[in-house]
């Protein structure tokens, strides 16, 4: 392999959307781990939990809790938060008016 592939590192391109929605469920996913629950994420924006056999979808915090209350498990030490996901920046959605002038040779 050349040497300029000796370094090449993979991120995971997730949307402000997805983020957010993962930092809201920290308090569900935190229960579910310390209960050995196993649980993945879906898309759009859902939390898919294997509970007795069955997968389990969850699309908001107050859904999570209400299904660890059904559970028997306990409840997260935190409540919902309203957190605002930030805009896009408007240098992405402004269309150019003008043409670009071109270089001439």
């Amino acid at each position: 392999m050349p040497n300029e592939y000796n370094s090449i590192k993979i991120f995971a391109d997730l949307s402000a959307d997805t983020l957010q929605f993962r930092k809201s469920m920290a308090p569900i996913t935190s229960t579910l781990r310390e209960h050995d629950l196993n649980y993945r994420s879906g898309f759009p924006a859902k939390l898919l939990i294997s509970h007795q056999g069955a997968i389990h979808a969850i699309t908001t915090l107050k859904q999570g809790i209400q299904k660890l209350r059904d559970w028997g498990l306990p409840q997260p030490a935190t409540e919902p938060t309203k957190t605002k996901v930030p805009k896009m920046s408007l240098e992405w959605t402004v269309k150019r008016k003008t043409a670009l002038p071109l270089e001439h040779a």
